[in-house]
C-alpha cells in the first residue's frame, strides 16, 4: 500500500511539474492572450496599457516583449520618400502615425495620404503650416488645427484623431483648443534628433539610445531617417520592440 501512495505522489508531482511547464509556456508565447492595448500617458509622452492588470503583462514581462509607438512629422512629401518609409514599416510588420503639415497636401502628395490608410497607419494633425502654437491666439490656433482637419477630411473622409503641436510646443490653452476640437495631443519621450543631425547613423544611435519599453519616438520624413529606419526597427526588435499603435479615443465619422 505505501508503494501505490509513493507513485501516486510521484505521479501527482510529475503531474503538477507538466501543467506548471505548459501554464510557463503559455505565459511565454501569450498563447490565447488577448492582443495588448495602449492609451497615452496622461502625460501625452508615452503610452500605457489601457487595462489593469492582467496574464497578458506578466507574459510581456516573462518573454521581455517591449512596446513603442513609431511618428513621423512633417509629410507628406511625395517623391518616393513616403514610399520608401511605408516599404520598411511593411518589412518589419510595424505601423506608425503620420503628422501631417496639411500646406504639404496638394495635387502632387494627396495620393500619399489612401497609401497611409491601405498600410493600416494613422493620420494626425501637425497644423496647417507649422507655427509655434504656444505664440498665437486662440482665434489662430483654432484656425491652425481645424483647417488642418478640414484638409485630411477633404482627402479621407475623416478627420484626424491625434493632434502633435509643431516643436512641442503647447499651452494649457493649445491642449484645451485640441480637445474641444475632439483631439488629443501626442508628444514624445523619445527623440531620434533627426531634425538637426546629418548623418542616419547619428539618427540610428539616438533612437536607439532613447527608445524604452511604452515609448512615443519622434522622427520626421527626411532623407536620412528613411534611410536609418531599417537599422532602427531591426535592432529594436533584437531588444524584443513590437510597435504598436495607441487606441484612438473614438472611431473616425465619415465626412458626408
Amino acid at each position: 500500500m505505501s508503494l501505490f501512495y509513493a507513485c501516486y505522489r510521484h505521479y501527482l508531482f510529475v503531474c503538477s511539474m507538466l501543467l506548471t511547464l505548459v501554464l510557463y509556456a503559455m505565459l511565454l508565447t501569450a498563447h490565447g492572450m488577448a492582443t495588448p492595448r495602449f492609451v497615452l500617458s496622461p502625460e501625452m509622452g508615452g503610452i500605457k496599457h489601457a487595462s489593469g492588470f492582467s496574464l497578458r503583462k506578466i507574459s510581456d514581462v516573462l518573454a521581455g516583449r517591449k512596446y513603442a509607438v513609431l511618428t513621423f512629422d512633417d509629410g507628406p512629401y511625395g517623391e518616393g520618400l513616403d514610399e520608401q518609409i511605408l516599404a520598411t514599416l511593411q518589412k518589419h510588420h510595424a505601423h506608425a502615425v503620420f503628422f501631417l503639415v496639411c500646406s504639404h497636401i496638394n495635387d502632387a502628395t494627396r495620393g500619399e495620404l489612401a497609401k497611409f490608410e491601405s498600410a493600416g497607419d494613422l493620420i494626425g494633425n501637425h497644423t496647417f503650416d507649422h507655427p509655434n502654437l504656444a505664440k498665437l491666439g486662440q482665434p489662430e490656433i483654432r484656425q491652425q488645427i481645424e483647417s488642418c482637419n478640414q484638409r485630411i477630411a477633404d482627402v479621407t473622409g475623416k478627420r484626424p484623431t491625434y493632434f502633435r503641436p509643431p516643436f512641442g510646443s503647447t499651452t494649457p490653452a493649445v491642449g484645451e483648443m485640441a480637445k474641444s476640437l475632439g483631439m488629443q495631443q501626442m508628444l514624445w519621450n523619445a527623440n531620434s534628433e533627426d531634425s538637426w543631425v546629418e548623418h542616419p547613423e547619428q539618427v540610428r544611435d539616438f533612437s536607439l539610445s532613447q527608445t524604452e519599453d511604452q515609448s512615443i519616438l519622434l522622427m520626421h520624413e527626411k532623407p536620412i531617417t528613411a534611410a536609418a529606419l531599417d537599422d532602427i526597427l531591426t535592432q529594436l526588435e533584437q531588444r524584443g520592440f513590437q510597435f504598436v499603435l495607441p487606441d484612438q479615443l473614438s472611431d473616425n465619422v465619415a465626412i458626408n
